[in-house]
């Protein structure tokens, strides 16, 4: 049993190391995800909110499905984890009771 958590333990170590934390968009552009604006060439127009193609918030989807899976398999290790912490106490109690 603790061959197996040791295992998943591992595993989890693995996948963060090997999932990217940033989203995929900056990935792609290569860039060290610092933005340089250019001045307007009219300095009086007032200032507002521009969102280009560019500048819109990435898609969170792939993020949420690696949360998802680590917090399963954290699921996964805390069930494996009382199922033998409870089948120690009962062999335990039983030894004891006889």
């Amino acid at each position: 049993m603790r061959r197996v958590l040791r295992l998943l333990l591992a595993g989890m170590f693995a996948l963060l190391v090997l999932v990217p934390a940033e989203p995929a968009a900056a990935a792609a552009s290569g860039g060290s995800g610092v933005v340089v604006l250019e001045q307007p060439a009219n300095p009086s127009a007032p200032p507002g909110p521009n969102l280009t193609p560019q500048q819109q918030p990435p898609d969170k989807t792939k993020q949420k499905l690696v949360i998802g899976v680590l917090a399963a398999i954290l699921l996964v290790i805390v069930f494996l984890g009382r199922n033998a912490r409870n089948k120690r106490l009962k062999k335990a109690g039983s030894a004891t009771s006889k």
